[in-house]
Formats: C-alpha cells, sequence, structure tokens
C-alpha cells in the first residue's frame, strides 16, 4: 500500500472513532511524523495504531488505556528502533537539486544551441552563460523547491490547502528578499564573466548530468 493510501485509510478509520479516542490519535500522528522514522514506515506504524485503537474502541477501551497516558511516549522505542533516514540523505538531496537544474540548462542550451547551428551557422545566445547565471540557477532551484515544498507540507491530508490568514509581515519580507535579488542580480551580472560554450560541450555536460542522476542521486 502506498503511502497516500495508508493515509487516507487512517483517515477513514479515524471517523469511527470517538472523540476523546480521536485526538488522542491525531497528538500520536504529529509526533510521530515529526520524528527521523521514514514516511512509509510512519504511515505504516499509524495505520496499525489506528486499527488497534478501533478494534479496542469496540470492547469499550479508551486510548489510554491501549497506549498509555502520553501519546509520544507509546512510540518513543518504536522511533528508536525503526529504521531512520541516513544521515547524507539532506545532503545527497542539496546536492541533487542544483544538480539536476543545472543538468536541464545544459541540456536547454545543446538543443537550442545545435538547432540554431544548424539553421545560421552559430550558435548565438545558446553559446554563451554567465558565470551568474550558473551561481543563480543552481542557488535558486534549491530555493524554489524549498518553497514547494512548504507550500505542499501546508496540505492536509485530504490533499485541500488550509486556510491560512493573511501574514502582512511574512509577504513585506518576501517583497524585500525580491528586490534585493533583483538588484545583486543586475550588479553581479555586469561583474561576472560570461562563458563561451560549445553546443557540443553542453551536450557532453548534460550526458554527464544524466548519469550522475542516475548513478549517484537515484541508484538503488
Amino acid at each position: 500500500m502506498k503511502v497516500k493510501d495508508m493515509i487516507r485509510e487512517n483517515n477513514r478509520l479515524r471517523e469511527q472513532l470517538t472523540p476523546s479516542n480521536r485526538s488522542y490519535l491525531e497528538d500520536m500522528i504529529l509526533a510521530l511524523r515529526d520524528s527521523p522514522v521514514d514516511a512509509l514506515r510512519t504511515e505504516e506504524l499509524l495505520l496499525e495504531a489506528a486499527k488497534l485503537l478501533l478494534q479496542a474502541q469496540e470492547k469499550g477501551k479508551s486510548a489510554q488505556e491501549i497506549f498509555g497516558e502520553d501519546p509520544e511516549s507509546y512510540f518513543q522505542q518504536i522511533i528508536s528502533s525503526a529504521p531512520v533516514r541516513p544521515p547524507r540523505s539532506k545532503l545527497n538531496y542539496y546536492l541533487m537539486i542544483p544538480w539536476a537544474a543545472l543538468t536541464c540548462l545544459f541540456g536547454i542550451l545543446s538543443i537550442g544551441g545545435l538547432i540554431m547551428l544548424w539553421s545560421s551557422g552559430t550558435a548565438g545566445i545558446f553559446g554563451q552563460i554567465s558565470l551568474f547565471t550558473l551561481i543563480a540557477v543552481g542557488a535558486g532551484s534549491v530555493i524554489l523547491v524549498e518553497m514547494l515544498m512548504k507550500w505542499l507540507s501546508s496540505l492536509s491530508e485530504d490533499d485541500k490547502p488550509y486556510p491560512k490568514p493573511f501574514d502582512i509581515k511574512r509577504l513585506g519580507s518576501y517583497i524585500v528578499i525580491a528586490i534585493i535579488a533583483v538588484f545583486a542580480g543586475r550588479y553581479l551580472d555586469t561583474l561576472l564573466p560570461v562563458i563561451p560554450i560549445s553546443p557540443w560541450v553542453s551536450l557532453a555536460l548534460f550526458i554527464v548530468g544524466v548519469v550522475g542522476l542516475k548513478f549517484i542521486f537515484f541508484k538503488k
């Protein structure tokens, strides 16, 4: 069963619980999902707990009688013994994002450059790249993915976003950061050198990037 399927099944079982048992299970969910336990294992444990609680409820027992007074303490031993994410997984994650973004960039440069070579005899704008562009694509891809992940984490378990109040301070900080980035980008773009690059070199870098993604980041 996939993670989303288990979440939906957990939601279905929760609807059959009494308010006090449901509240207890929700505290368990928060405790375990905030732990370093692997996402798949997390949902397996939560689904097992929901089924066990529902069976106990049918016999007239409460969540406290089954799991104890503290929802977090029930999972402490499980958390310590359950498989967790490898220590280097975050490093690999933050290396993979700019690697993939730059791979796509060189792919675009190679395709555009080869088409321009075939049609006009010169690669044109696809035959050069600014050092600032390389930095911006690498760093910007991490920021963009992090923003996307934060937005996804704000989704409810039924895939509908939670309504959130308008935060004028956060909006103001985003605007300030955007203005600083624009002015810094204009300055750095003129300061940093532009590197000539053949479409064939871009193609070679694209192939290296794809191979690296497969054998470094997506290896089993």
